[in-house]
């Protein structure tokens, strides 16, 4: 059991918390490349961590990231001009670059413009675009960024990527907590594991979780006795801070997961598939995610389903068989789950059992974390052997006798 003081130190991520300085550590992935596609077009808000900030594509294609408040009177930079590389507050006037540096303030008596902009602070943190995908680093203006996470996925092509988004109602770590909970997958998803690539699963619903460290997190693998005879283990990566990796499909296609913080009360969940031989065919895997390609949109993939229509559960379907949950798709079902269980769930009341291994084993990392960053350590995933690059799934059958680790290094 987890304590509530320990569940308001593991949850709450704004100004000031120690979760909420650790986290402003990483890069964040924020939005899909394509949300913020022209060049000059309006900014975008986006809160993150609990705090406010615009992006914005200048005329050059360069991504900014300001706070959202001008630092003049604190009017929404959302109803700013974009022009010339720069965003111009319709307020007064004032303009600031790209890169952060404020270049005008018109509103202040012309001999007293250059020296007064100069003094101007404007909040700017660096962005990165890679794999399809716009990252903020947001430990700090002026400061030095830690290293870019360079996963696999950032360097494969365009076309080999399949990107999508959505907003949670609850806590990041639930959602965490729920990618990493292997035994959930035979039993919440099981219609679409016995009808897909998944139905081995269901020959053992309570897997053995094993877990490595890693300089990036940890490996779990999840490991189960198969009917027909020999061990199936699925290896997933944990990476700091909250970056899973599903085990592939039979194609080749990899599934990346993660879930950044927009405050203590909702997540932006990415579900980005890759592939890194071919390019990525979302038909392959639709059926699977409940995810309809007519009419998806990739920056709200659970649009139209909520707490107040029960998600879509559909009771006929379960009655008759067709569904055991009765919630269309994987991510749904998952989407479902999390936020059923409040916006932040009370951990002091869990009955944790062995199957709650691996999000035992997470916890308790990330308060390790906690304190070596506050003893003014490197957190994992911020030294200099974090190799992103190496954040990799895999499926791993052996025979009696055989190890899953020898088979899945090699």
């Amino acid at each position: 059991m987890t304590t509530r003081k320990v569940n308001e130190t593991l949850t709450q991520v704004g100004p000031g918390t120690p979760m909420g300085q650790l986290l402003r550590e990483y890069w964040l992935p924020v939005m899909r490349s394509q949300r913020l596609a022209e060049r000059g077009g309006a900014p975008v808000p986006v809160e993150l961590l609990g705090e406010k900030y615009v992006f914005f594509r200048a005329d050059d294609g360069t991504v900014g990231c300001f706070a959202e408040a001008c630092p003049h009177r604190g009017a929404s930079l959302t109803l700013a001009r974009n022009e010339d590389c720069a965003l111009r507050c319709v307020y007064h006037g004032w303009k600031f670059h790209v890169s952060g540096e404020v270049l005008e303030t018109p509103s202040e008596p012309e001999e007293d413009g250059p020296r007064f902009a100069e003094r101007v602070k404007l909040l700017h943190h660096p962005v990165v675009e890679a794999g399809g995908v716009i990252w903020v680093w947001l430990g700090g203006t002026d400061r030095t960024p830690t290293a870019f996470p360079e996963f696999p996925f950032t360097k494969v092509p365009a076309e080999n990527i399949f990107a999508t988004v959505a907003l949670v109602d609850c806590n990041w770590l639930q959602g965490l907590e729920a990618d990493i909970d292997s035994a959930h997958v035979s039993l919440l998803h099981e219609t679409e594991a016995r009808n897909g690539p998944l139905k081995d699963l269901l020959d053992d619903t309570a897997p053995r979780d094993e877990i490595d460290p890693q300089p990036y997190g940890l490996r779990f693998a999840a490991v189960r006795s198969l009917s027909s005879g020999g061990t199936l283990a699925r290896v997933k990566p944990f990476a700091m801070p909250w970056y899973t990796v599903v085990p592939e499909l039979p194609n080749g296609d990899r599934l990346w997961h993660a879930w950044v913080p927009v405050d203590d009360h909702r997540t932006i969940m990415w579900y980005l598939w890759w592939n890194d031989d071919q390019p990525v065919d979302p038909s392959s895997f639709s059926d699977q995610f409940g995810l309809d390609l007519d009419t998806l949109d990739p920056d709200n993939i659970r649009a139209g389903y909520t707490r107040e229509n029960g998600w879509g559960q559909d009771r006929d379907a379960m009655r008759d068989g067709k569904s055991f949950s009765g919630i269309r798709g994987l991510v749904l079902q998952d989407v479902a789950v999390q936020e059923s269980m409040g916006s932040i769930v009370d951990r002091s009341a869990e009955n944790p059992g062995k199957s709650d291994r691996g999000i035992v084993r997470t916890r308790r990392f990330l308060l390790d974390a906690l304190k070596t960053h506050a003893a003014g350590g490197t957190p994992p995933g911020l030294q200099a052997d974090a190799d992103y690059s190496a954040v990799r799934s895999a499926v791993v059958v052996v025979g009696e006798g055989e190890r899953w680790r020898d088979a899945a290094t090699s």
